[in-house]
């Protein structure tokens, strides 16, 4: 079965969050003084799972195995960025594992889940 169009979208997002969760934050220091927003890495972590949920569950609608594509695509977005915190916290020496960007990242990912399912009953 050949990979669609969403698959490398989904793909290349994952990796771009992979590489921010992993990467030291004084890459992004510049940024940072830019927007003054509180709770702004809360709320990156959630749009990066927003987004990640919706990629992935666009890709995995796709797929005629796949009986539940939001709740896969949900399941998927939650243990991944559980995946990265845990991998913050032993294996990078600038970052660590925070269950509030878990938390973070689960709420963007329900967010995406809501705006997905009013989207899909809508049609």
């Amino acid at each position: 079965m050949a990979l669609n169009k969403y698959f490398w979208p989904a793909a290349i997002w994952t990796a771009i969050i992979t590489v921010a969760c992993m990467v030291s934050m004084d890459t992004f220091s510049e940024a940072d003084s830019i927007f003054s927003l509180p709770n702004k890495d809360k709320l990156l972590h959630g749009v990066f799972y927003f987004g990640f949920t919706v990629l992935w569950v666009l890709f995995f609608r796709t797929r005629p195995m796949v009986k539940k594509p939001i709740l896969l695509g949900f399941i998927f977005a939650v243990v991944y960025g559980i995946i990265i915190e845990i991998c913050q916290a032993f294996f990078t020496t600038n970052r660590s594992g925070d269950v509030l960007d878990a938390l973070a990242n689960t709420m963007g990912a329900a967010v995406a889940v809501i705006v997905l399912r009013m989207l899909f009953t809508k049609r």
